[in-house]
């Protein structure tokens, strides 16, 4: 199944997908592969977000190209571990760089909400249909953020920046799936948002990255004008 997953992830590599959406047709190897797992009732172990689960197992639907090399990038390292577990490991198998595993060892301070107030959303609000819209973007930006394969010295992030971000982020999505929202974590948000797009702009080092969170700050930035 890695020979699959790598023949796909050389096929998106090779062409400029930049922000565009690919189709799951254009990496056939990696749909089997998913089918596989999902036969197997082994995909569901992969971790992936609820947004972009469904999509990666229909034939038929269409990723954005920076996510979908990042679900490529970790279902190839998933696989990786599992070889290891199962027969051993091949030099260089145990590279993979996990900075949900740093985070883990060293944790990010705890984010701090300066709360103005809590506001209710009303179903069918523009603002209920821009949620939608961002806690999208926050399931792509996560998984973006969590695969990246470049050692700290290389990256766009330190390790403890990458911990933070992600927490703010997965914070921030959680926050959304409730029926009142608080304008300050958004703020936050966006700006931790923003500030990590113009670096990425700047040191031109993990640009897909740095393009998705662009998008958020200004989709974030775009729901609390509805919400206040």
């Amino acid at each position: 199944m890695q020979v699959g997953i790598q023949r796909s992830l050389s096929r998106l590599k090779a062409v400029k997908i930049e922000e565009g959406f690919m189709p799951m047709s254009y990496i056939p190897e990696a749909a089997s592969v998913f089918a596989k797992l999902a036969v197997n009732g082994a995909f569901d172990d992969l971790g992936i977000n609820q947004s972009l689960a469904p999509k990666l197992k229909d034939i038929d639907a269409r990723v954005k190209g920076p996510a979908m090399i990042a679900v490529l990038s970790h279902t190839y390292g998933y696989l990786l571990k599992l070889q290891g577990v199962g027969g051993g490991n091949k030099p260089g198998a145990g590279t993979d760089h996990r900075p949900t595993d740093i985070a883990t060892a060293r944790p990010p301070r705890p984010i701090q909400v300066w709360t103005e107030q809590w506001v209710y959303v009303r179903r069918g609000s523009r603002a209920k249909d821009i949620i939608g819209d961002v806690s999208e973007l926050l399931d792509e930006v996560i998984l973006l953020a969590k695969t990246t394969n470049l050692p700290e010295a290389q990256a766009g992030l330190t390790d403890i920046e990458r911990a933070q971000l992600i927490a703010i982020l997965e914070t921030t999505l959680a926050m959304l799936k409730a029926p009142m929202i608080e304008p300050g974590l958004l703020k936050k948000t966006a700006k931790m948002a923003k500030d990590v797009a113009q670096k990425a702009a700047k040191t031109k080092v993990e640009e897909a990255l740095g393009a998705s969170l662009e998008h958020v700050a200004k989709r974030v930035a775009e729901l609390i004008a509805n919400l206040l």
